[in-house]
């Protein structure tokens, strides 16, 4: 298979990751209404990991990460465990579609900002541009011009928090590529975070969450856990390895087009004009920001 052929099947693969995540936003919030954050977190993970530990087997692939990887897997662990808790009791307090767009329109910001001081690489002029038309169509998906004060809300700081706690841990699995395939980093990423949990964790609110969980619960902790993060995550994190974080950021900008197009077929919502702009400005982003880094 030729090196432009396995970029596209890569490609391919993180926008469907993409359109999953932009699903996911709805799915995390009614995950959010049985349990604390902490608690819903916890049980995730052990989700993902069940599903990761046959994966490795799967793929032929060694458990074994060399010795100098595990500071950037204890790292990444950190981070991943502070953005997930941050992200859950965000949609708590906040608004779903708010974070959609908070998030992904910040992250590959702070992803290209993180290059630039860890790796001292400075973004060429046109993907400056792209990213300035991205967080444009941020802007129009939020109509910022009247919603600015809510930016500030206590539950939208923990998406912008999220969204900085995302980049650095994009940045981090980009580097473990040196000491371990991907895969592997991410079974074991999503096998330490849970542990160092345990201190934390309250183990009534545990069973008292499965005491009353039912169907709705389940379905979406199985869509969250299985097909959002062993699939699309993964996908994504891999991703990092081989494309780099700033420029697999970018395409983070096509997540709240997914999850308005998804509430819009789903749902019945409508889509405004400003909702159209944004979409477009989004997409447009991508488009510039990936031809400019070829």
């Amino acid at each position: 298979m030729t090196k432009s052929k396995k970029n596209g099947i890569l490609l391919t693969l993180i926008c469907i990751s993409m359109i999953i995540w932009g699903m996911s936003w709805s799915s995390a919030k009614v995950m959010g209404r049985y349990g604390d954050a902490l608690t819903i977190a916890f049980v995730r993970f052990g989700v993902v990991v069940f599903m990761l530990l046959p994966a490795v087997r799967l793929f032929k692939l060694s458990y074994k990460i060399e010795r100098s990887g595990w500071k950037y897997l204890l790292s990444a662990s950190l981070f991943l465990g502070l953005y997930t808790t941050a992200f859950f009791r965000g949609l708590q307090l906040g608004n779903a579609g708010a974070a959609g767009v908070l998030v992904t329109t910040l992250n590959p910001l702070f992803a290209f900002l993180i290059g630039v001081v860890v790796s001292k690489v400075v973004p060429k002029k046109q993907a400056l541009v792209g990213l300035f038309i991205g967080l444009l169509g941020g802007a129009f998906l939020l109509e910022l011009w009247d919603n600015f004060d809510a930016v500030f809300q206590t539950g939208n700081l923990l998406f912008i928090a999220a969204a900085f706690l995302w980049a650095v841990l994009s940045k981090i699995t980009s580097l473990s590529k040196f000491y371990a395939h991907p895969i592997t980093f991410s079974f074991w990423l999503h096998l330490v975070v849970p542990i160092g949990m345990l201190p934390f964790v309250n183990f009534d609110d545990v069973l008292h969450l499965f005491e009353i969980a039912d169907a709705t619960f389940y379905w979406n902790l199985a869509y969250f856990g299985i097909i959002n993060s062993s699939f699309a995550t993964v996908t994504y994190l891999v991703a990092t390895t081989i494309i780099g974080a700033e420029k697999a950021s970018t395409f983070i900008f096509l997540v709240p087009i997914s999850a308005i197009l998804t509430s819009y077929f789903t749902l019945g919502e409508s889509i405004e004009g400003h909702t159209v702009i944004g979409m477009v400005l989004g997409v447009s982003a991508v488009m510039i920001i990936n031809k400019t880094n070829e």
